[in-house]
């Protein structure tokens, strides 16, 4: 009885050991839960002045990364302080290269880069770090669109496609891949690569869920047929989609000008002939 009454006491006082050091709970995270509700309740001031308290109090905290991400994030989308935010970012880049928070972070100086720098390189340079480092990164597809965003406004074509290749490959389901689809037909078209865009143009006419995105893709097509010289094909795609395009008479007349340029050879073989 005396062992049995022994076992018993030494199991609450373990059982009281864990409960009161549960009691003590952990700093950092009541810190970082606080600030996360000032932020739903709009108290901007009070939540950026508890995470930046996270991230310089307890930097070893598991909650000092994620405290910095939501800092840069306050002073880019709501402060509109660049500079602070990339500095926020930066800092958890640099500190805690293996955390999770790290490709959010990437995406989020390659936005400011981009957007509000106009940085084209330097927002690539971000990217192609997400895309190599990590490959498994929940939003990728966000961070390959805006990938070839920075080498469409780069003036660099070829990566682009390339990298809309991917986001297309890839993530196939993505609202962003199937945007994606319309910028690689547009770039295509736009190296003149017409047998490219006519292709992708193609698909996207198969795939289009409405007559708007319908029309907006037989006039790829017609562009590009029109490019490859295919004169009576791109007069049939325009003849289609006259009757829903915003301006019918200004596509009678690209059909018309079309046709006179079709007839012309047509007539000096005549005038050859006589």
């Amino acid at each position: 009885m005396a062992r049995g009454g022994a076992g018993r006491g030494r199991s609450v006082l373990l059982l009281c050991a864990f409960l009161l050091a549960a009691g003590c709970g952990d700093p950092a995270a009541e810190r970082f839960e606080r600030a996360e509700k000032e932020l739903l309740a709009q108290r901007m001031e009070s939540a950026l002045s508890g995470f930046r308290a996270v991230a310089r109090e307890h930097p070893q905290s598991r909650y000092a990364p994620a405290a910095l991400l939501r800092q840069g994030d306050l002073f880019g989308a709501y402060y509109r302080n660049f500079p602070a935010a990339l500095e926020a970012y930066g800092s958890l880049v640099f500190t805690y290269p293996g955390v999770a928070e790290v490709p959010s972070a990437l995406l989020r100086i390659a936005e400011i880069h981009l957007l509000q720098y106009m940085d084209p390189a330097a927002a690539a340079a971000e990217l192609e770090r997400i895309r190599k480092e990590f490959p498994r990164f929940e939003r990728m597809d966000e961070a390959l669109f805006l990938l070839a965003h920075a080498y469409s406004a780069a003036g660099d074509a070829d990566r682009q496609i390339a990298v809309l290749a991917e986001l297309v490959g890839k993530h196939p389901q993505s609202n962003r891949s199937a945007e994606g689809r319309w910028m690689m037909a547009n770039a295509y078209l736009g190296q003149r690569r017409y047998a490219d865009s006519e292709r992708e143009f193609r698909k996207l006419l198969f795939l289009a869920g409405d007559r708007k995105a319908a029309v907006r893709a037989r006039w790829g097509v017609a562009q590009s047929l029109e490019g490859k010289g295919d004169l009576p094909g791109a007069i049939a795609q325009y003849e289609a989609l006259r009757s829903d395009w915003d301006h019918p008479e200004y596509v009678a007349e690209k059909i018309d000008r079309l046709k006179a340029r079709s007839a012309v050879p047509e007539r000096r073989e005549e005038a050859g002939d006589r």
